[in-house]
C-alpha cells in the first residue's frame, strides 16, 4: 500500500509540475488509499409541522415552525418570521440566514413559521393576468394569515414584536398587496423579486393611492423590497421601473412615517440571495 501511495505521489508531482489539471484529482486519490472513511447518518430537528383547519379558506393549511435553540431554556418571547412559498428547503435555507443574522450580531433569535402552498397561484394573486386566470384568493389568504395563523401561532408559543411576512417572486407581489390592503396585520414586510405583472399596474396604482389616503395605519412599520438588475424574467427592467415608481409614492405619501428601501443588486439572478439577509437585518431595526 505503501509503494502505491509513493508511486501516485510522484505521478501527482510530476503532473503538477508539468501542468496537469487532473493533479489534484490523484491527490485526492493517494488520500483515499491511506485512510479508511466510516459514513455516518446525522439527522437534525427542522422543526414541527402543525396542520389547522382554516374556515377562511375551507381547507386544511400545514405550516413548519422552527424555534430558536434558546427557547426551550431562556424563558423569553421572539419576533416572528412567517414565511411564505414556506417549503422545507427553504425554511433550512432561512434558519441558517437568521443563525448567521445572529451571530453577525445583526438580528435577534426568530421564531420562523414556514407557511407551505397548497394553490400558490390563487392564493398569492389579488387580481386576474396572463397566465394567472384565476380566480385569485389573495384577499381570504391574508384574511387566514391574519385572522387565524397568526392568533394561532401566538397563542401557542412565546412571541414578541416584529411580526415580519416575507416572500419572494409571486409571494413577493402577494407582500406588496398585504402591506397595502392590511398594513397593520404586520410590523414589518420583505419581498425579494417584488413588483407586478404589466397588466396589473392600473390595479396596484389604484390601491396604492386609496391606501395611502391615511398615513396612521403604516405608521412604524418596517418594508425592505428588493429585485436584481440582471432578473431573468425582467430583461427590460419593466418591474424595477414600476417599482422605483411605487417607491416615490411611498416616499412621497407616507414620508417619515414608514421605514422604506428599496434595494437592487446588480450580480444576482431572480431572487436575489442578498435580500434575504439585507431585508432582515433591515426590519428587525439593526441595520440602521
Amino acid at each position: 500500500m505503501m509503494a502505491m501511495a509513493a508511486a501516485f505521489l510522484g505521478i501527482a508531482w510530476f503532473a503538477a509540475r508539468r501542468g496537469a489539471r487532473w493533479a489534484p484529482w490523484v491527490l485526492l486519490l493517494v488520500v483515499g488509499t491511506q485512510r479508511r472513511m466510516v459514513a455516518q447518518e446525522v439527522s437534525a430537528k427542522l422543526g414541527v409541522a402543525r396542520t389547522m383547519k382554516s374556515a377562511i379558506l375551507n381547507e386544511n393549511r400545514t405550516v413548519l415552525v422552527h424555534l430558536p435553540p434558546s427557547y426551550d431554556t431562556s424563558g423569553k418571547s421572539y419576533p416572528v418570521l412567517y414565511l411564505l412559498d414556506g417549503t422545507p428547503a427553504f425554511l433550512l435555507e432561512m434558519t441558517a440566514i437568521t443563525s448567521r443574522l445572529r451571530n453577525d450580531g445583526n438580528a435577534p433569535e426568530m421564531i420562523i413559521v414556514a407557511i407551505e402552498n397548497t394553490n400558490r397561484d390563487r392564493d398569492m394573486m389579488p387580481v386576474v393576468a396572463k397566465d394567472y386566470p384565476g380566480p385569485p384568493r389573495a384577499e381570504a389568504f391574508l384574511g387566514f394569515l391574519e385572522k387565524e395563523l397568526v392568533p394561532d401561532i401566538e397563542k401557542t408559543y412565546r412571541t414578541a414584536q416584529p411580526r415580519i411576512l416575507q416572500g419572494k417572486s409571486l409571494s413577493g407581489l402577494f407582500i406588496i398587496y398585504a402591506l397595502l390592503a392590511r398594513p397593520t396585520a404586520f410590523s414589518a414586510y420583505v419581498a425579494c423579486s417584488a413588483g407586478w405583472f404589466a397588466e396589473n399596474k392600473d390595479y396596484f396604482l389604484a390601491l396604492s393611492n386609496r391606501a395611502f389616503q391615511r398615513v396612521e395605519p403604516f405608521a412604524g412599520r418596517r418594508v425592505f423590497m428588493a429585485n436584481s438588475l440582471r432578473d431573468q424574467y425582467d430583461p427590460d427592467q419593466a418591474i424595477h421601473r414600476q417599482m422605483l415608481e411605487f417607491s416615490g409614492l411611498v416616499k412621497d405619501k407616507l414620508g417619515e412615517a414608514i421605514s422604506y428601501r428599496y434595494e437592487t443588486y446588480r450580480d444576482y439572478p431572480h431572487v436575489p440571495f442578498p435580500c434575504l439577509y439585507d431585508g432582515l437585518r433591515f426590519v428587525t431595526a439593526f441595520g440602521r
